[in-house]
């Protein structure tokens, strides 16, 4: 992945965490084992990660983030994602989405006691 898609892919995350109030991670390579380790407990947390020699995505998301993203809207990202993967479009998919999830997770943003 060159410097020019990580760079789309950390303005994407920052615009999904500004938008959702949630906290975005995109992790590309080597799933080894369970993705959800990786999600580390964070309850705000939404973990996009994508192992593309083994054909894996997971979409991981805590508690609090599952309250505003749900496994239905996962679902349908995940689909929008590997139809891009695909196609050879790593980068688009992951960017299209988190768009999928940010906009979602805009719409049902709910204010927290922890965050007022």
């Amino acid at each position: 992945m060159s410097d020019s898609h990580r760079a789309q892919l950390a303005r994407a995350v920052e615009e999904a965490d500004r938008a959702t109030g949630l906290r975005f991670r995109v992790v590309v390579g080597d799933l080894e084992g369970d993705a959800s380790v990786l999600a580390s407990g964070d309850p705000a947390g939404v973990l996009v990660a994508v192992d593309p020699v083994s054909r894996r995505l997971e979409i991981v998301t805590g508690s609090r983030a599952a309250e505003q993203i749900s496994d239905r809207v996962c679902g349908l990202a995940s689909l929008a994602m590997t139809s891009s993967f695909a196609a050879g479009d790593l980068v688009g998919g992951l960017r299209n989405g988190l768009q999928m999830l940010t906009d979602h997770g805009r719409h049902h943003r709910t204010p927290h006691l922890d965050t007022l």
